[in-house]
């Protein structure tokens, strides 16, 4: 390996120019239609181009270029009696800055990003100065590049509405935010009673639309929703669950035990009884044989109309698990062995570091150890009379594989990307449940033993330290493990669940199809977090959504959130204004704390204050180029390269992704391939360094700062690693060692 100073290679660059490395993913979202009734006026203007970011409420919509990562270019004003901007800033304008500064930080494009996604750069700073403008007069002044031109530069002054600080306590005790809570309930009540989209007196926005806002409105604590909320819950009386009915009705069994359950709970209204027996029983019949593991439709309802399976969503199981909670909580019936299996698989989806779930649990779809989770196949019998069920598609076989012939297995097939090995479809004849199926001759064939692995249960807290990017489900295995009296284990994993969503608060909305799902329910699973410090952090970031999103004519509007998810994001059709509207109604409402989900039945919520700033967010991490990382990479390795030869590493235990234990590292081998010894079992492990995780490249470039604790240049290099993370804290202490030079210098790599 080549002896090289530690950043020679790096520092090379500084004077070869600096350009943005991040790469234009098409146009997406910007060319994407965003049916809103609200922005008619746009629509008719910009025809399908017109799903923008939201400035606020100042009026203006704007697009971020992937070259101009620090600018905010104006792509449509609102001409509206109610628009800040109309007649002061133009289509074409490029903002620079408010409020005397300009924008110091660039925008991040994509998800799964270092120290996660969500509104950094120039949105991000531009909050801080909406909140400051609008705690004091309402001025808000924007440094603009008029037309484009950057020969020239004005500042504007917009007038928009002083309405106040958000205390350092929000959402508690918080006048701004019990203000802002009415005013997004009003907002809802107005559009339900329209006839805007719909008939009169029905909430937009599919199942998820239509459950957020009745909670939202139910955790609001004002009266005067109490009547429109009633009406609601009445229709729900009525209510009876089958099974074996069609549509995507598993979102919406657990959507309804939600609501029932937070409306009983609220109001013991006795004529909901039935219609939660009824759910409560139908539950396990949604899944197969009460496993826990569903999908868009019942189990019951795939058999009987020959449908084909459709993979594992986590979020359903969760939703359901919630809803029980809900139940148990009221001392009604609910199926237990249910619960327990839901519960089961988060545990199987959880690490030390964090509750991982992305779509499905951990275990639902794949291959899990030796354990075959979740098999089916789909066989055809030549003796179509035999298996039968006795009752029709749908029922279970009482004699199982038994007797049933000779068979051809038509699903899965090689064909078929969900192909499965088979294998244990003899060796477990005697185990596996039959079902049949419509078709003739047709029968589905489960794998009933061992369904899964068990994890063991939590006897201690985890110590959480990584996010995820589909948060929902994560978020409602917080809520559904901490609602009311549970076992300890159950505590500690519903904590865990709680601060995987706090630590991720730019990933909120970045999950799969629904992001006002992610949002909501990654609010009021953070929301449940023991770390007092971690949960003002997220709050604090999580005002950026409520100061950007709020519309000059009326409730929030959805953001483009990850800016590179194309075609996976049904709320720009589904709710584009009533679902963003019931997020931030329900993170405000919980300083009311009226439901369970919203923190009902605890001790008034400890969380530390925001710090006193003099004006906008505290420092968002800088954007490195992209065209630096292999340098850095090289540089790094070279560096630990340099400490094996000398035999110079140092036995300091760590934890990396990749391995479950703490590991020591042991020797570099060549320029790419690690060894990592296990502090337990003395285990040895390779791993290639591009297979670590940014946040495992962080860590060894702190370990080689630490070695090494005179040399300016591994303190400037760790801190580079650190930036990129996000953890700009830490990034600041190690750039502090390496001196005023160094430091400087390092001001020019980043955009």
């Amino acid at each position: 390996m080549k002896n090289h100073t530690y950043l020679t290679l790096l520092f090379s660059l500084f004077f070869m120019g600096s350009s943005s490395a991040i790469m234009e993913r098409g146009d997406y979202p910007w060319t994407t239609t965003l049916r809103s009734f609200y922005d008619q006026e746009m629509t008719k203007e910009l025809g399908d181009v017109r799903w923008l970011l939201n400035l606020g409420p100042t009026g203006i919509r704007a697009r971020i270029y992937p070259d101009k990562p620090d600018e905010l270019v104006v792509k449509y004003v609102f001409q509206d009696a109610r628009s800040p901007a109309k007649g002061l800033i133009n289509i074409g304008d490029i903002i620079i800055g408010a409020n005397g500064k300009k924008f110091k930080t660039s925008h991040r494009f994509g998800r799964n990003l270092s120290g996660g996604g969500g509104w950094d750069g120039p949105m991000l700073e531009l909050a801080g100065h909406l909140e400051d403008s609008q705690g004091k007069d309402g001025k808000l002044e924007l440094i603009i590049h008029p037309g484009g031109s950057k020969t020239t530069q004005e500042t504007v002054a917009l007038q928009l509405r002083p309405v106040g600080r958000f205390a350092p306590t929000f959402p508690y005790n918080c006048e701004r935010s019990s203000m802002m809570l009415e005013e997004l309930c009003d907002f809802m009540v107005m559009d339900y009673e329209s006839s805007n989209w719909k008939k009169a007196n029905a909430f937009y926005g599919g199942p998820h639309g239509h459950a957020h806002q009745l909670l939202a409105l139910m955790g609001s604590g004002i009266p005067k929703y109490d009547r429109l909320v009633k009406e609601n819950m009445s229709k729900y009386h009525g209510k009876r669950y089958d099974p074996a009915g069609g549509g995507f009705a598993m979102w919406g069994w657990g959507f309804d035990a939600i609501v029932m359950g937070e409306y009983y709970l609220l109001t013991q209204d006795r004529k909901l009884k039935p219609a939660m027996e009824s759910l409560a029983l139908a539950m396990p019949q949604g899944c197969h044989n009460g496993d826990g593991i569903y999908t868009h439709r019942s189990q019951i309802n795939l058999r009987v109309t020959g449908r084909k399976p459709y993979a594992s969503i986590a979020a359903i199981s969760g939703l359901q698990m919630v809803g029980m909670s809900l139940f148990r909580e009221a001392e009604l019936p609910f199926d237990e062995r249910l619960y327990s299996n839901i519960h089961q698989h988060y545990l199987n989806s959880t690490s030390p570091e964090a509750v991982n779930i992305a779509y499905a649990f951990g275990n639902a779809d794949r291959l899990n150890n030796a354990d075959i989770s979740h098999r089916h196949a789909i066989i055809q019998l030549v003796d179509h009379k035999q298996g039968l069920s006795g009752r029709g598609p749908g029922y279970i076989c009482p004699t199982g594989m038994d007797g049933i012939g000779e068979y051809e297995v038509v699903w899965p097939t090689k064909a078929d990307p969900r192909w499965k090995p088979l294998d244990w479809l003899e060796k477990e004849a005697g185990t596996n449940i039959l079902t049949e199926h419509k078709g003739d001759g047709l029968r589905r064939v489960d794998r009933n033993s061992p369904r899964y692995k068990v994890a063991p249960e939590p006897t201690k807290a985890y110590k959480t330290s990584k996010t995820g990017t589909h948060l929902a489900p994560v978020g409602m295995g917080a809520v559904a493990h901490l609602i009311g009296s549970q076992p300890e284990s159950w505590q500690h994993l519903g904590n865990h669940a709680a601060n995987t969503c706090v630590i991720g608060p730019g990933n909120g909305f970045d999950g799969h199809a629904a992001s006002n799902l992610h949002g909501f329910w990654s609010v009021v699973g953070a929301a449940r977090s023991d770390q007092p410090k971690k949960l003002r952090e997220y709050f604090d970031y999580m005002k950026t959504f409520l100061i950007l999103s709020e519309t000059h004519n009326g409730g929030l509007i959805l953001q483009p959130w990850g800016r590179d998810r194309p075609n996976c994001n049904s709320d720009i059709s589904y709710g584009p204004r009533t679902l963003p509207t019931a997020t931030g109604a329900i993170l405000l409402g919980l300083g009311k704390q009226k439901l369970r989900i919203t923190g009902s039945g605890l001790a008034s919520k400890t969380v530390a204050t925001s710090p006193t700033k003099k004006q906008g967010f505290g420092r968002t991490a800088r954007i490195l180029p992209e065209k630096y990382f292999p340098l850095l990479d090289k540089a790094l390795l070279n560096a630990l390269g340099e400490l094996s030869l000398n035999g110079d590493l140092k036995a300091l235990p760590m934890t990396i992704t990749k391995v479950e234990t703490k590991v020591l590292l042991t020797k570099v081998e060549s320029d790419t391939t690690l060894i990592f010894e296990s502090t337990t079992n003395k285990k040895q492990t390779s791993i290639l360094y591009k297979e670590l995780a940014l946040e495992d490249q962080a860590l060894l470039s702190r370990l080689v700062a630490r070695i090494r604790p005179a040399s300016k240049d591994a303190q400037a290099y760790a801190g580079v690693f650190m930036e990129r993370t996000g953890d700009t804290k830490t990034a600041d202490q190690y750039f502090q060692k390496s001196g005023t030079e160094l430091r400087q210098q390092i001001e020019g790599l980043f955009e």
